[in-house]
């Protein structure tokens, strides 16, 4: 993220900085957005597992949780740098697509986002309904 943003103010188009453009300024706003929602949903299954040990279903449910959102932020983040850095952050020069390739094998790694999204549904079933309130606000 640190990267797309210091390239967009370096790299120039029609004279001026492509950062100072809006439609570039929304895109880097949108990774950071991505970037916050995945620390905070890390931190918070953080805070859970500490607060009711690992194998507490409310920490299980935290954790899958905090794995999708963190796969899709990586998803989004990724998608907006490449946009940032065009074609140049895929070449062998270009280390963009190094960070870019570790970060989806860390995505996937340990399951997709579908399996634990899968999980998710699972423990929610299982919960039922007088448990699923209970479960998602402990």
């Amino acid at each position: 993220m640190t990267r797309a943003v210091g390239y967009a103010g370096e790299r120039e188009q029609f004279g001026r900085p492509i950062g100072r453009f809006q439609a570039i300024q929304q895109q880097l706003a949108l990774a950071a957005a991505e970037v916050a929602a995945g620390g905070a949903a890390a931190e918070s299954a953080a805070r859970v597992v500490v607060r009711d040990g690992i194998t507490a279903p409310t920490a299980e449910l935290a954790v899958a949780a905090a794995k999708v959102r963190t796969g899709q932020a990586a998803t989004e983040v990724a998608r907006v740098a490449h946009q940032v850095h065009g074609a140049i952050g895929f070449t062998r020069e270009h280390d963009l697509r190094l960070t870019t390739t570790r970060l989806w094998a860390w995505r996937d790694e340990d399951g997709t986002d579908g399996d634990w999204a899968q999980r998710i549904g699972d423990l929610t079933l299982a919960a039922g309904a007088d448990g699923l309130w209970p479960l998602v606000t402990a």
